[in-house]
């Protein structure tokens, strides 16, 4: 789906270039709050949106971009060796914000060691040499709630929701033998405009992909966000992958060298986590990063984005008897439904996962797993609206009240899922 939607973006690249992005900004300085000095390369981001992120220059001074319907969120400033600082956007002005941060007094075990440009590389190279032992080698099923929200500037036009059960193999293989029961599935009615002439481009490129003898990912949504924003499936044993061991191994080449920047260190539990910002561009904005364990060097969580933000994902992973699982995954792209190519066309797509189940699995058979080239919008399924209002993870994950009331602005939510479900 991936390699799909990038050869489609490239032909689609003089539209992006031609969209005003609608987002907006503030901007300023982060000072110490006892002498007023400049805090360098502090790093901003959204409190509920954390991948909406920034960093301030070797100066303090910054400029803090984000979705215009974030303007009633809460941005937090953090740098080490001080304390984090939560500010309302509301309360902020367009330029000219002065933000003070207050020092923070460690105790001697509570001191942080930054680590050198060197041994960030080797932390990350160590975690990648790593991923085969902490990821899973043998079957095992997730429960899933799978969301996805479109967005058109300012407003929200379609939302599917689904709770799954996925059945995964080892993470040696590349995938295409995982298995997603749909338990349950409901959508709201499209609000965006849908031009058929792309409809019928997707399949002509997916028609010359699957020609030149690739293969082009599924059609179906929510196998493909699994599939190909779970992290580390395959890449250890594929050659120049991002995370495979012949791979850049975020490093870089001579020709595009990669920048390193330490962004800070959190204890959980007795294990101390690493965040690094990687990029190609000096210094890292902390779009791009990753969290690693330093007990066994695994990758807790990462978020790695693709050109100038169109492609996004985010995964974090909890671990469960010394091996680590997907607890969510996130995977942001261009919608591309219409010629009105940019980012302010949107699919957000997110995964949240229970514990894994790996003992005495009762495996799910062919005939009840979804399609894969099957789309998930077009799939007859009846709305089961008792399941809807006691599912949990739906009650652990609530809609936010923005977006609802963006979704309902012609009709509540319930009467679309009915309408939208098989009769």
């Amino acid at each position: 789906m991936r390699f799909f939607y990038l050869t489609f973006f490239l032909l689609c690249t003089h539209f992006v270039l031609a969209q005003n992005q609608q987002t907006t900004s503030f901007s300023g300085v982060v000072i110490d709050a006892e002498d007023s000095s400049p805090v360098q390369f502090a790093y901003l981001y959204l409190k509920n949106y954390p991948d909406f992120s920034g960093l301030a220059d070797d100066q303090g001074e910054f400029k803090f971009f984000f979705p215009a319907q974030f303007v009633d969120e809460i941005v937090i400033i953090s740098s080490i060796g001080y304390q984090k600082l939560e500010v309302p956007i509301s309360s902020l002005s367009k330029t000219g914000n002065t933000l003070k941060l207050q020092r923070q007094l460690l105790s001697l075990n509570e001191v942080t060691v930054m680590p050198e440009d060197h041994s960030m590389q080797e932390m990350i190279s160590k975690a990648i040499d790593n991923l085969p032992k902490n990821y899973p080698d043998k079957r095992h099923q997730l429960t899933g709630f799978y969301r996805k929200v479109s967005t058109n500037y300012e407003e929200f036009t379609k939302l599917v929701e689904a709770a799954v059960l996925v059945e995964d193999v080892s993470y040696l293989k590349d995938g295409y033998a995982l298995k997603v029961k749909l338990e349950s599935l409901r959508q709201s009615d499209e609000m965006g405009e849908v031009d058929s002439s792309m409809v019928t481009l997707k399949q002509r490129i997916r028609e010359h992909i699957k020609s030149t003898g690739s293969t082009p990912g599924p059609i179906n949504e929510i196998i493909g966000t699994y599939q190909y924003n779970n992290g580390f499936r395959g890449d250890a044993y594929n050659s120049k992958t991002l995370f495979g061991k012949d791979g850049d191994r975020f490093m870089g080449i001579p020709e595009i060298p990669s920048y390193h920047r330490f962004m800070g260190e959190e204890i959980v539990g007795n294990d101390t986590i690493y965040q690094i910002a990687v990029s190609t561009k000096d210094p890292p904005n902390g779009n791009s990063y990753l969290k690693i364990n330093s007990r066994n060097h695994a990758i807790v969580e990462y978020q790695i984005s693709w050109l100038s933000g169109e492609y996004q994902t985010f995964a974090k992973f909890r671990e469960v008897d010394g091996v680590y699982y997907p607890e969510v995954i996130r995977n942001k792209e261009l919608r591309l439904i219409n010629r009105d190519v940019g980012t302010h066309q949107m699919d957000i797509s997110t995964f949240w996962f229970d514990v894994p189940v790996t003992e005495d699995l009762k495996k799910i058979r062919a005939k009840d797993a979804l399609g894969r080239d099957k789309e998930v919008e077009y799939t007859e399924y009846e709305l089961d609206s008792s399941f809807w209002s006691t599912y949990d993870l739906i009650k652990k994950h609530p809609l936010d009240s923005a977006i609802i009331r963006s979704l309902e602005r012609n009709k509540s939510l319930e009467k679309q899922f009915k309408r939208n479900a098989k009769d």
